[in-house]
Formats: structure tokens, C-alpha cells, sequence
């Protein structure tokens, strides 16, 4: 479904990205200007300007860290962004259609190796056929800067994912309903020392729904996933492929016990197998559990916990398994203020690593504890003010892996 290339051409992918998103977005103005007057309608243009601070922006452990790999004991970077873009959502007689666009600039302020310009699309329509037939079918491809968390210098990282969908669903009898559906993902990394983590993931599920009158639903899904990864890691002297089989079959829940309380929940036994290194094999249960508070009418309160296998940014682990508990909280403190709290603490272990596996030595393991306080202030009608500030800090069993940092972003939105 994607053409996935080794070797990229940064300028042509650009040049071809702008025509495209320019594109797109004057068929979104035409399609808006042609759509009937649907209440659920929407054409919405919007331009976001940012400006973020980090004060250990590559992750580094301390200054002697700091200066060996920036040449200089200063770890903070600050850097603008620039984004804008359109929404839209348009109902044709039973079928709507959704579309994204959005091309943003980022500009460092001290680093101007790594300016970037990326891309986010979106094409969806969600179909209905008959009064038993419905599901949605999509493409997205997404352009952003990878994490610097495992790089800890200043290279640049671009990661371009491409996402395609196809979903459906037959009413088999209320309150029965058969789901399937198909995805494609493919991921690019522009950086030739992190093309072994260059990878498309062909995943297909089925499952049996349940849905009372209230709204509660019950899920039992089984999802298959196929992860190809063409370009061979060199562990050693010896070359491994980390291509992999995923199996997830579990059972997906969310519940309104109250008024004020809602529960959600997925778990699954999960089972990961890989040929060339089976000792990298993972099989056990992964998920999530979390419910939300309504305390008041301006108060929300929710609590989550999970663990999953995660997709590491790096030359060695191909995955990792993260556990995690996170709180949050959200007061509306007036009609233009609201503020929100999120408490998070992740325990990730990198037992993907085929390093690891084969030299038989202990797997990375870290403990990140972050904090983050937000606010939204809304100016105007169609403009907000947003401001945030974070505290992380990473306890690692890794030299040099180990980091705290601070940082801080505000932002205006408009949308018109």
C-alpha cells in the first residue's frame, strides 16, 4: 500500500509535500463551498504560533555529559513553531467526509541544524449502507522531529508515518454488532544511523460488540499484526531482522455506573515473536484501566493505569514495555479560564534490545516521573492563550542514561 525508500531526498520530499498539502487544501475550500447547510458542517482554518523552552532539551545526565556531546555545558534550547491549517466535516446525504491539513515551521533559536518543516493530512470517510452497514476508510501521513531522548545530540531526526484504514461493521441484531477492519502503517526515518527502525505494520482485527440501550459496551476483539522492518541490524557482527508476529486477543469495556463516573478498560494477552531472535519473545498481558470523576459541574478528576509495548526511537531497542499509573485533573475556573493537572509515573523496560538479548547483560530499565500544570485562557471568540509547565525526571540502571528536566511552552490559537 506504501512505497517505502531507504535513501531520501529531504528537498524533493519537501517540494512535493508543499504541492500536495497546497493541494489538498484548496479541495477542502472547494468542498466546503460546495457542502449543504448541515449543522454538524464545518470549513475551519486555524494558524497556532508556540514558543517552547526546555532546559535539558537532548536529555543529558550532566555537564561533563553535556560536554562531550555538545561542546558546552549550556543543555537548554528554546525554539518557535508556526503551524497552519483547516478542518473539515462534511455530511453528503448519509456519508461524511473528514479532512485535515496542516504545514508547520520550527525554528531553534540556538540550533538551526535542526529547523524542520513538517506536515500533518488527514482523508476519512465514514461510510453507511443501509441500516446495518457502516465503518470509515482513510489515508494520513504525518511528518514530525523524533525524540532526542536516546540520541542526546543535536542531529536531526525526521519521521514521516503513513497510516491507512479501512473499518466496518454489521448490525447483526441489537444489541449485536460484528466488527472488522484492516490497517497499514509505515514508518521513515530520515537519519541513516536510525533506518533500521524503518518499518510498515500490516494489522488485522475482528470483533463482537455489545452495546446497551444506555451505552455501555463490551468488546471481545482479536487483532493479528504483521511488522516488517527491510533494513537488517547489525548486532555484533551478525545481522538481525526485527521483523516480528503480534497477536492481541482481549476484551474492551466502558461503563457509566453514575451520572458522574465512567469506566474504561482494555486488556489483552498479548504474544510477540520474532525468528531471527526468539529469546526477544514477549507474551503477557498488556492494557489499560481508567476512570473519569465528574466532581462538579467545573471539576474533573481521572485516574489510569496501563502497560503496553511501546515504539523505542533508537538503533538497538525495537521495543519496550512500559508500565504506567497517570492522574489528572481539569477545573473550568471561569468561562475563559481552565486549568488541568496530569501526575504520570512510567516504568520502561527496553527488552527489545537484541543487544541486550545476545550479549546476555542486563536490559535498559527506567523510572520517569513528570509533572505537568496547564492552562487555557480564551481571549476572544475564536482565539485562545495556552501556557504549560513541566518537571520530568528519568532514574535509569544505564550510565549516562539518567536526566531531569524543566520545561515550558505558550501558545496562541486561532481558529476562524
Amino acid at each position: 500500500m506504501f512505497a517505502m525508500k531507504t535513501y531520501i531526498n529531504v528537498t524533493e520530499l519537501r517540494r512535493w509535500a508543499a504541492a500536495r498539502n497546497f493541494a489538498l487544501l484548496m479541495g477542502l475550500t472547494v468542498l466546503a463551498s460546495t457542502a449543504k447547510a448541515d449543522p454538524d458542517d464545518f470549513f475551519s482554518p486555524y494558524v497556532t504560533g508556540a514558543y517552547h523552552y526546555d532546559s535539558n532539551f537532548f536529555r543529558l545526565q550532566n555537564d561533563q555529559a553535556a560536554l562531550n556531546r555538545l561542546g558546552t555545558t549550556d543543555m537548554a534550547a528554546s525554539y518557535n513553531v508556526l503551524s497552519a491549517g483547516a478542518n473539515l466535516n462534511w455530511q453528503l446525504s448519509r456519508q461524511r467526509i473528514k479532512a485535515k491539513v496542516e504545514v508547520n515551521r520550527t525554528r531553534f533559536d540556538k540550533y538551526s541544524v535542526l529547523d524542520f518543516d513538517g506536515h500533518d493530512t488527514l482523508l476519512q470517510w465514514d461510510w453507511l449502507v443501509g441500516s446495518i452497514l457502516s465503518g470509515d476508510v482513510g489515508i494520513s501521513e504525518k511528518t514530525a522531529q523524533g525524540s532526542f531522548v536516546n540520541i542526546q545530540q543535536p542531529v536531526n531526526n525526521l519521521i514521516t508515518q503513513r497510516h491507512g484504514f479501512a473499518n466496518g461493521a454489521i448490525q447483526i441484531g441489537a444489541p449485536w454488532k460484528l466488527k472488522f477492519g484492516v490497517q497499514k502503517d509505515a514508518t521513515s526515518n530520515s537519519l541513516a544511523s536510525l533506518q533500521t527502525q524503518n518499518s510498515t505494520v500490516d494489522t488485522y482485527t475482528g470483533g463482537l460488540q455489545y452495546q446497551t440501550r444506555k451505552g455501555s459496551l463490551l468488546e471481545f476483539t482479536s487483532q493479528m499484526s504483521d511488522g516488517r522492518y527491510p533494513n537488517r541490524q547489525i548486532v555484533g557482527v551478525a545481522p538481525v531482522d526485527n521483523s516480528y508476529t503480534q497477536w492481541d486477543n482481549g476484551v474492551a469495556v466502558s461503563w457509566k455506573p453514575t451520572g458522574e463516573t465512567t469506566l474504561k478498560g482494555r486488556l489483552n494477552y498479548t504474544q510477540r515473536s520474532y525468528s531471527d531472535v526468539p529469546q526477544r519473545d514477549f507474551s503477557g498481558i498488556t492494557g489499560l484501566l481508567g476512570s473519569n470523576w465528574q466532581v462538579t459541574e467545573k471539576t474533573t478528576l481521572g485516574l489510569f493505569v496501563y502497560r503496553n509495548i511501546g515504539v523505542v526511537e533508537n538503533t538497538t531497542a525495537s521495543y519496550s514495555v512500559n508500565r504506567g499509573v497517570a492522574l489528572t485533573a481539569a477545573w473550568k475556573a471561569t468561562a475563559k479560564v481552565a486549568l488541568n493537572l496530569n501526575l504520570e509515573q512510567d516504568r520502561i523496560a527496553y527488552t527489545g534490545d537484541p543487544g541486550f538479548v545476545l550479549a546476555t547483560t542486563p536490559a535498559r530499565q527506567d523510572k520517569l516521573n513528570s509533572v505537568l500544570l496547564g492552562a487555557n485562557y480564551q481571549v476572544l471568540r475564536n482565539t485562545a492563550l495556552g501556557l504549560s509547565l513541566q518537571r520530568g525526571v528519568n532514574q535509569s540502571n544505564q550510565a549516562l542514561s539518567s536526566y531531569s528536566y524543566n520545561s515550558l511552552m505558550l501558545n496562541v490559537r486561532s481558529v476562524f
